[in-house]
């Protein structure tokens, strides 16, 4: 017996220095990489990469539309996808694998054609505004060439990510407490705000921390909407920073690139 349970912790931390070093492979080394890059030149003070890419305009408002596009971007992944959890899982409504494939196309379409898409949708060739006579006239500006607009499409491309944490949730509620709250004549309402939303909690936060990660991250749709508008967010900024030349562009980048981890990690 003694054996065995001995052989067992020598498995466990064998596995367990395995998964240390692969981990360390592919997150933790180019990470470090990444941030010894971006503090090269420290010793020169006001003088380094990173101080210089501190005092730049357009660091801090590439900054703030971020955290803005990303912020507005959540809150509408949190509508969408907490209001299709929360329909398929505590409904008996039917076509459910249907409807759940079809909510989950966002995710698997890469971003650029999702807002590729939205830009011929809403645009004034748009066949179905078109048809509904509601096309905006041509020359007209594009709504989606906005902030908004692309906080509306990270929204859209990341509320699957809320569905499938919210829904994980809601399949282990107590369904029998929850019966026994309406045997009891207990109100709707106060199931809802007393029961079901205080037992998924960690769902929503889930959902909503990895919606606004995913969205800080987004490249694809900042890229087709902002770069038009000369709206710029943090990675938008970092593609053109790669566009110019000199000895400078990795330590900006990298710079650029640690201040999207920080932000990451307060997700």
């Amino acid at each position: 017996m003694f054996q065995r349970a001995l052989d067992a912790s020598n498995q466990q931390r064998w596995l367990l220095i395995v998964l240390l070093i692969l981990t360390s492979m592919l997150t933790l080394i180019p990470t470090l990489r990444l941030l010894l890059e971006a503090l090269q030149g420290w010793q020169l003070g006001s003088a380094s990469p990173m101080m210089q890419v501190l005092q730049q305009p357009s660091t801090w408002r590439a900054l703030g539309h971020s955290l803005y596009t990303s912020t507005l971007g959540t809150l509408i992944a949190l509508v969408l996808g907490g209001l299709f959890a929360f329909t398929l899982t505590l409904t008996n409504i039917r076509g459910k694998a249907l409807l759940v494939f079809c909510f989950m196309l966002p995710m698997m379409i890469p971003p650029q054609v999702t807002a590729l898409s939205w830009l011929q949708l809403t645009g004034p060739g748009s066949p179905l505004l078109n048809t509904l006579g509601i096309a905006p006239p041509l020359g007209s500006p594009q709504p989606l060439y906005s902030a908004e607009g692309i906080a509306l499409l990270l929204g859209i491309q990341h509320a699957p990510l809320v569905f499938l944490a919210l829904r994980t949730s809601l399949i282990h509620l107590p369904r029998d407490l929850i019966e026994a709250a309406r045997i009891s004549g207990a109100r709707q309402s106060h199931i809802w705000i007393d029961m079901i939303l205080p037992l998924c909690r960690n769902g929503l936060i889930a959902g909503a921390s990895i919606a606004f990660v995913s969205a800080l991250g987004n490249f694809g749709i900042p890229a087709m909407l902002g770069i038009p508008a000369s709206y710029y967010v943090l990675p938008t900024l970092i593609y053109q920073k790669m566009s110019g030349f000199g000895t400078s562009v990795l330590p900006e980048i990298a710079s650029l690139s640690v201040l999207i981890g920080i932000l990451a990690l307060m997700g």
